[in-house]
């Protein structure tokens, strides 16, 4: 259905007295997109018309339409169309083409509908240039005495006369530019628009637009990129490439998207079979090498890195990188490599008590494999003595043969003595404390990965088990079917002790416990029981 259809849809329910409610839901449309349908009875009939065509304008762009009186819709359409429309046919009623949208823009029209006074007071172009762009003008009879009163109604035609008298105006040497929708200059290509905070240079060129929202002529200053691509000609006027020509379109890829993904994925696999082939023989720095482009990877993520700048600065990582890849080849120097190699590590792992920054146990473990203990300095200071508990600074004092005394305070008081200028760590501060917990983590990893490798073994015998059961249901089914064949006639019936004799045999086989088919917990509820379960197998 076209949006139109929905819409008269909508009014039929609504005649019939359906709720909002109940015609979301017959159109299986939310409110939002009821509301924007409700917004076509107050639209022009060609624009809707363009609107089910596919060629109509945007949502915002009807609720601009929307706002204006249909009047005003139907004189503005008039006045667009008014070339196209057959001879003896109300413009007003032209239905536009998909050739006629090539070339129409809906916020110019939107603009139109607004803008409806235009007052020569507001602009400076003369008459001259007024009746070479098709303004008329109209007298506002109840306007202010002493004023040129003269307005308007006509945007396009306001819109080309300050186009052409900015064209007649520019000084020597000013460029002329087209506008975007957001009223901006477009920048021929080579040059860039200079803001209005940036030094004025000798090199800047003057340039001049309209913009499309208010009408009015604005001002600027382009720039040359690159090295000087334009030159003065005799008469001092630059020959710069126009923004009004289109552009050329792009040329497609030799590859296109779908073909670069299949690259990727091949060389993901090949690249994992390289590395796999190199697990035997790799040269250990040319693993450091490795780790050090892998940090790198767009795909990975480090919090806490202390050089990285937001701005773009190139990060400690980044430079290890550059310093032993320097032209994609990896430098084989063992003091370049062992130099960017700590570089990196310092940059990021840490022992901070963080969530998201923190490196964690691996920090405390790195810590013990370069001896950092041994850097520790003196923890014997009034700030961190202070974080202690009363029972905790107790055993800090008796672990190092100092007696109790009554308050913490005092009792830190004689640990900073007794300890004077040594250097004091407590044990829990040292890095050596987290083997035990690294032991455990590896411990409980190996742990879950045993279980894991069960349950996938329990899943898989399982699976097999399903399996077989299913073939031998398939045979017992193709047997029972054969034996039918050979021993039965159309005119043979089954008897009552025949039946009999197969319950039997059914109720036997309910009391197997080994069979497949029946849940392990299901056969022993039935064993516990039998008087209020009975499993019977059809």
């Amino acid at each position: 259905m076209t949006e139109s259809e929905q819409w008269r849809g909508v009014l039929d329910m609504r005649e019939k007295g359906a709720t909002d409610t109940e015609i979301c839901r017959a159109f299986m449309v939310t409110p939002a997109y009821l509301r924007g349908l409700m917004l076509l009875s107050q639209i022009h009939p060609p624009i809707i018309a363009a609107i089910d065509g596919g060629i109509g304008p945007s949502y915002t762009e009807r609720n601009a339409i929307a706002r204006t009186p249909l009047e005003r819709q139907r004189d503005v359409w008039a006045e667009i169309w008014a070339e196209s429309a057959d001879e003896g046919s109300d413009p007003a009623d032209y239905e536009m083409s998909r050739e006629d949208a090539a070339h129409f823009d809906w916020s110019d029209f939107v603009r139109y509908l607004d803008q409806v006074e235009l007052y020569a007071r507001d602009y400076e172009f003369d008459d001259e240039t007024a009746k070479e762009a098709g303004v008329v003008w109209e007298e506002d009879l109840f306007g202010q005495g002493g004023e040129d009163n003269r307005y308007c109604t006509q945007y396009a035609a306001m819109f080309k006369a300050q186009q052409i008298w900015a064209e007649k105006t520019r000084p020597e040497g000013t460029i002329y530019l087209q506008s975007n929708e957001y009223g901006e200059g477009i920048a021929p290509d080579g040059y860039r628009k200079v803001g209005s905070w940036e030094m004025e240079r000798d090199g800047d060129i003057p340039a001049i637009w309209v913009n499309p929202r208010t009408l009015q002529i604005q001002k600027g200053r382009l720039r040359e990129l690159g090295e000087q691509s334009t030159r003065r000609t005799e008469s001092d006027a630059l020959s710069l490439p126009s923004a009004q020509n289109p552009e050329k379109p792009k040329e497609r890829a030799d590859i296109s998207g779908t073909g670069l993904k299949i690259i990727g994925e091949v060389r993901t696999q090949a690249l994992r079979e390289a590395l796999a082939a190199a697990r035997e023989s790799a040269d250990p720095w040319d693993l450091i090498g490795a780790f050090l482009l892998a940090l790198s990877a767009d795909n990975v993520n480090i919090h806490g890195d202390n050089t990285y700048d937001p701005y773009g600065a190139a990060s400690e990582r980044d430079r290890a990188v550059a310093s032993v890849f320097p032209e994609g080849v990896l430098v084989r120097d063992p003091a370049v490599l062992r130099n960017a190699a700590l570089e990196v590590l310092c940059s990021f792992m840490n022992c901070e008590v963080s969530m998201h920054s923190g490196s964690g146990l691996p920090a405390q473990i790195l810590g013990v494999l370069f001896n950092a203990d041994a850097h520790m300095p003196t923890m014997a200071f009034e700030d961190f003595l202070k974080t202690y508990s009363k029972p905790g600074i107790t055993k800090a004092v008796q672990a190092e043969g100092l007696e109790e005394k009554p308050t913490g305070k005092a009792m830190r008081e004689a640990l900073m003595a007794h300890v004077g200028e040594k250097r004091w760590v407590p044990e829990p501060a040292t890095f050596a404390t987290g083997i035990p917990a690294w032991k455990a983590k590896i411990k409980k990893q190996a742990a879950r990965a045993a279980a894991r490798a069960q349950l996938d073994a329990q899943t898989e015998e399982d699976d097999e088990i399903d399996d077989q059961s299913s073939d031998m249901e398939h045979c017992d089914e193709q047997d029972v079917a054969e034996a039918d064949e050979e021993t039965l006639t159309p005119e043979e019936d089954v008897s009552a002790d025949d039946t009999s004799s197969v319950s039997e045999t059914t109720s036997s086989h309910t009391e197997l416990p080994d069979d497949p088919r029946i849940p392990t917990q299901l056969a022993e509820l039935a064993r516990k029981m039998p008087e209020h379960l009975e499993i019977i197998m059809v």
